[in-house]
């Protein structure tokens, strides 16, 4: 045979080894594309209202009034979180200092061990301070331990009496409002675009509570994707190291298990854990993924190891029940296994 058939030979067998590639590729992508037309409709029929997805910078998906601006309840927390990061870094705040240290007290005034606990026991939710706050929901209220059953640190307990504070005590160490720093070290420097400070930030103050409120803010779902992809990549945006990537990795870790499967099994700094432990992760989802989770069906989730985000908002409306995407855990957690199987 000749160098020149040898050569057409293989010239034709790199073709159809090209060809088969190209055709693999491009069953793929529409298998991929299947799988996120079908994760839309699910969204939707469990009462998602906006959805965005994101992998690395590039948009999956983008579905529903994006921009329109929500309540993002509870996902508040991790916004503080991030502020935390900043401010621990800069040698501004010290988690091991105590409620006594930073002169924080309630009324009724707190017992001496109340007094005991530590920034860090707030973050995670172990305050062992058990009296009403301000946003503190029916459920919340009646899960509520009796005050004095636990000492600072040893249990769990999603308590919004140390999320609160959490903001006062913010303020009171760093001498800075914590709206103005939400505006200026995330929302101006993430370029947040339907969010306006002084509409989408408001203190909630309630006659139970009067002395802590929570610092409730507004967000559209295209701006929480913003934020989400703040930690997706490790907390550098623009070339910036906003959050010490530390801090992502600590705020992540689980400290505390708690009654939920999936998404919502464990607990870090102000953001809930995938885990298996206890055989919480029934979904199969991957660890080392988190999420911020608000009332009403408000999700931000991060898969690092997949680098994959989604941000969503749900269908709220007066005097209706809130959306299945809220009310049945469960369909959240499914929904992302089937995002995650779509996307591969």
């Amino acid at each position: 045979m000749s160098r020149l058939d040898i050569g057409r030979r293989q010239f034709a067998l790199g073709a159809t080894v090209a060809l088969g590639i190209a055709a693999t590729s491009r069953a793929s992508a529409n298998s991929s594309r299947r799988g996120l037309d079908a994760f839309r409709q699910r969204a939707r029929a469990l009462g998602a209202r906006a959805v965005i997805v994101m992998r690395g910078r590039e948009t999956l998906v983008s579905e529903g009034p994006v921009a329109e601006v929500q309540r993002i309840a509870s996902c508040r927390k991790s916004i503080v979180n991030a502020l935390y990061g900043m401010a621990v870094a800069a040698g501004r705040i010290d988690l091991n200092a105590t409620l006594a240290d930073v002169g924080v007290n309630d009324n009724p005034p707190l017992t001496d061990a109340e007094r005991q606990a530590t920034i860090r026991d707030l973050l995670e939710a172990r305050s062992g301070v058990y009296i009403p706050a301000s946003a503190e929901t029916p459920r919340m209220a009646s899960l509520r331990p009796l005050r004095g059953s636990h000492p600072h640190g040893a249990f769990w307990y999603y308590n919004n009496w140390d999320f609160n504070v959490l903001g006062e005590i913010y303020q009171r160490v760093t001498g800075e409002g914590l709206f103005t720093a939400i505006e200026h070290r995330l929302a101006i420097p993430l370029g947040w675009r339907d969010f306006h400070p002084l509409e989408h930030m408001q203190w909630g103050y309630e006659p139970a509570s009067p002395r802590f409120g929570a610092y409730n803010m507004w967000m559209s779902t295209r701006d929480m994707a913003r934020f989400g992809q703040l930690f997706l990549n490790g907390g550098r945006w623009n070339g910036a190291q906003l959050v010490p990537e530390s801090w992502i990795a600590d705020s992540t870790r689980v400290y505390s298990t708690t009654d939920h499967d999936g998404i919502l099994g464990g607990y870090g700094y102000l953001w809930w854990i995938t885990t298996d432990q206890g055989g919480k992760n029934t979904y199969g989802l991957p660890l080392g993924s988190y999420t911020a989770a608000g009332n009403g069906g408000r999700y931000i989730s991060i898969f690092p190891g997949q680098n994959l985000l989604v941000a969503v908002q749900p269908e709220e409306h007066d005097g209706q029940p809130q959306a299945q995407i809220y009310t049945d855990l469960p369909s959240y957690n499914q929904l992302l296994r089937q995002l995650l199987d779509a996307v591969g």
